[in-house]
Parts: structure tokens; sequence; C-alpha cells
């Protein structure tokens, strides 16, 4: 059954560690260092960890306008069990500490719609702005480093050399020295929405509109992993430590495990 009104989610604010009824709409998905699945459901405003027992809530916004975790959007696994996420809705990134404590991120103030987000080896974490079009570094200080000027950037990733890679409505591009290189050979996007790199060494692209996983190899090949149902809205992807990945299904209200050779199940809540 679904949040039980007003009362319910008043509830899940005052004890953050309480059981969800079900995913309501969920757009990201993450593994932590233990291997365990978070996700970020924007319609929950909260971010909740998938346990044998069902969904259990981490750490719940008042779901008011202005508000933290409002429109959590990207979620990024941080240091000591933390987690940051991004929040185009409240123009914030939010630090949530592992007892669900929200803080915002220090920032410049010039953030339009934080989108995409990665953190470095550094701890600094990497934004992406869908309005601004831009690629930026909040740095542990507070300092925030323009990085390039990128058209309709959605998310972004860090690869195992340190480069950093930003998923665009069109390409996934490779930024260096503010200049981006395109590494798809062929643009079949419709709505892409997340980006992540697989230890097999090719890029996987979740689709909303084509309903699609698609493959980008090291060559620029692009190719469909899996597309259709059970599929119906894909949007935050992660890769788990068994190599599969996770697709969280915004219109489904589910949260997919998809192996490289295309096979689909659900993950229990």
């Amino acid at each position: 059954m679904k949040y039980l009104g007003l009362a319910l989610c008043i509830a899940s604010i005052q004890a953050p560690s309480s059981p969800a009824a079900e995913l309501l709409y969920p757009v990201d998905v993450a593994v932590d260092a233990q291997g365990a699945v978070f996700v970020a459901d924007h319609e929950a405003h909260a971010l909740v960890k998938l346990t044998a027992s069902g969904v259990e809530i981490v750490a719940q916004g008042e779901g008011l306008p202005r508000t933290a975790l409002y429109g959590i959007r990207h979620i990024a696994p941080g240091a000591n069990g933390s987690f940051i996420a991004s929040d185009p809705a409240t123009m914030k990134l939010y630090r949530i500490d592992a007892a669900g404590s929200v803080s915002p991120l220090e920032d410049d103030g010039r953030f339009v719609t934080p989108w995409g987000i990665a953190i470095e080896a550094s701890g600094s974490v990497l934004v992406v702005d869908r309005v601004s079009h831009s690629l930026r570094r909040v740095k542990s200080s507070g300092e925030v480093e323009e990085l390039a000027d990128i058209k309709s950037p959605r998310a972004v990733l860090v690869d195992g050399d340190g480069a950093i890679v930003v998923l665009t409505d069109d390409n996934l591009v490779r930024v260096a020295a503010g200049r981006t290189t395109p590494l798809a050979s062929s643009m079949p996007f419709e709505f892409p929405h997340d980006v992540v790199l697989h230890p097999d060494g090719n890029f996987y692209v979740s689709d909303g509109y084509a309903k699609a996983i698609w493959r980008v190899a090291s060559d620029g090949s692009v190719s469909t992993l899996v597309q259709g149902d059970p599929l119906v809205s894909p949007q935050g992807l992660a890769v788990d430590r068994q190599g599969h990945l996770l697709v969280a299904d915004a219109h489904a209200r589910a949260v997919f495990r998809i192996t490289v050779k295309g096979e689909v199940s659900q993950l229990d809540q």
C-alpha cells in the first residue's frame, strides 16, 4: 500500500529508520561499500534502503517546497556511511550522514538545477547543472571550481583512471582541460537518465523514453542490452558487487537487476 497521507509522512520524519510501505517514485539507486542497496525516492522525498524485510527510510524530508530532499534526484555514497544527494528543486546538494541527519553542502549558492553527481577520490563532489549547462567541482571547503560548459548534461562519473565522463542528452563525453570528446559513435538516445562504467569496460546508459539500457563499448559502438517490459521508465543506475546492473524504474516503482547477458529480475522490496 502507499503512504497513508500526512500522518504517516510525519511519523516517518520523526522516526527515520521506520519501514516504508513500498517505493513510490524511485529515480536513483546506489550501492555502498558493504553492498547494501539505497534508493532516492522522489515522491517520498527520501533516501531509503532496500532490506530483506522491505523498504527502510534512512532520511526523509518534510515534503514541502523549498525544504531539504523535496526534489531528491541523484545519490552517491560517501565516507563513513554518508551519502550526497542532489536536489534541483531546492538548488542544493545535501549530505546525509549514517544516522540519517541531513545538512546542506556548503557551496557558492550559484547552482540552478544540480543534477547528476559523483564523488572523487579526494572527496570533492562533481556536479552537472542542467540549466546552467555546466560541470562543477565542490571541494570540502565549499569552494566551487568551474570545469567545463556542457550542453544539456544529465549524469557524471569518474572512471578508474580518475577521468571525468559526462552523459548529455545526445552522447557520452570525456572531459579534460575544459574540453569534451564524444565517446559514442552513434546517438540513439531518446531521453537518457544515467550512466555507469561496468567492470567489463562498457558504459551502460538508461533511457526512459526508449525503455532501454544501452551498451556503449570502448570502440564507441552502441547496442541494446535490454528494451521494453518489464522496464517502463528506467532512470538511475548502479553496479552491485556481483557485477549486475541495478536500475531504478520510476514508473514501475521498482528496482530491477540486470545481468550483462540481459537477464532481468526485480529486487524484492
